[in-house]
C-alpha cells in the first residue's frame, strides 16, 4: 500500500463541486476517472481535504491517494495524470506520505473571494463577481466582515440541511478576513480551520447587501447566534477559489 499527497489546482466552472456524483462532472469523479485511466484494475481511493462547492475553483486542493501498489516514478505519474486529465484540471504535484497521514485534519485553509469592481473581462469573467454598483471602499467593506470574525454558530449561514445539522456541527471559527485591493480586483480572503458548505459565499453575499444598506449589522449579529431564519443572499460560486491549505 501506497499513501501519496497530490496537490491540484482547477477551474471548477463546469463541474457540480470536489465530491463525486453518480450523475454530474465532477472533479473527483474527473480524478478518478484518470487514475484509472493510469493503473488500469489496481485498487486505489481518493479523499479531497476541502469538498468545494458546485463552480468554485482550487490552486491548492490537496488530494490523499492510496494505490495498492508501489510506483517508482512519481514525476512519470503525474505526467500521465495530467495527460489523462481535462485541461481545466491539473496535478501541480504529487509526495510521499506517511500511512497515518490525515487528508481531512488541516491546520488552516484559506479562500478567496474576488469582486471585479472596475470593468467587465471576458478572460476573467469565470474567476470573479462582477460588481456593478461603483468603486468598492475597501475600509467599509472591512469593518462590516469583522462582525464574522471568530468563534460563532454558523447555521444560518450555511447550505446544511436540517438533517445534516444533527451530524455536523455548525459552531466555527473564522480566524481573520482581510479585505484588499490588487490589480483592480477586490479580494476578500478567509482564513480558518474549516468552513461548512456555502459559508463564505453567504457571508460575501450578506456583506455586500449590508455595504448596499439593506441588511443591518445588528441583524447579522443576531443570526450569528444561529436562531431565526437564512437571510437569503449568496455570492456567485465563480469568485471563490481555495487558495491554500496547511498541514
Amino acid at each position: 500500500m501506497m499513501s501519496l499527497l497530490l496537490t491540484l489546482a482547477y477551474d471548477g466552472s463546469d463541474y457540480s463541486g470536489w465530491v463525486i456524483q453518480k450523475k454530474h462532472l465532477t472533479i473527483q469523479g474527473e480524478l478518478n476517472k484518470a487514475i484509472k485511466n493510469v493503473i488500469k484494475n489496481n485498487d486505489f481511493k481518493t479523499i479531497g481535504s476541502s469538498k468545494t462547492d458546485a463552480h468554485v475553483h482550487a490552486s491548492d486542493q490537496k488530494v490523499l491517494l492510496t494505490i495498492n501498489f508501489e510506483i517508482k516514478n512519481l514525476e512519470r505519474f503525474q505526467q500521465a495524470l495530467n495527460k489523462a486529465l481535462s485541461t481545466a484540471i491539473q496535478i501541480l504535484s504529487i509526495e510521499i506520505v506517511s500511512s497515518d497521514f490525515n487528508i481531512r485534519h488541516a491546520r488552516q485553509k484559506e479562500y478567496e473571494y474576488t469582486l471585479n469592481d472596475v470593468d467587465t473581462n471576458v478572460f476573467s469573467a469565470r474567476f470573479e463577481e462582477q460588481w456593478k454598483y461603483g468603486k468598492i471602499d475597501i475600509a467599509k467593506l472591512q469593518s462590516i466582515l469583522k462582525v464574522f470574525i471568530g468563534e460563532h454558530d454558523f447555521k444560518l449561514f450555511s447550505g446544511l440541511s436540517l438533517e445534516e445539522q444533527k451530524t455536523i456541527t455548525t459552531v466555527r471559527t473564522i480566524e481573520n478576513i482581510k479585505v484588499l485591493r490588487i490589480d483592480n480586483k477586490v479580494k476578500i480572503i478567509f482564513n480558518g480551520k474549516a468552513f461548512i458548505r456555502y459559508q463564505i459565499r453567504m457571508i460575501v453575499g450578506t456583506a455586500l447587501k449590508a455595504y448596499l444598506g439593506k441588511v443591518s449589522l445588528s441583524t447579522i449579529s443576531e443570526k450569528l447566534q444561529g436562531s431565526g431564519t437564512k437571510l437569503p443572499y449568496v455570492a456567485n460560486a465563480a469568485g471563490l477559489c481555495l487558495k491554500k491549505i496547511i498541514f
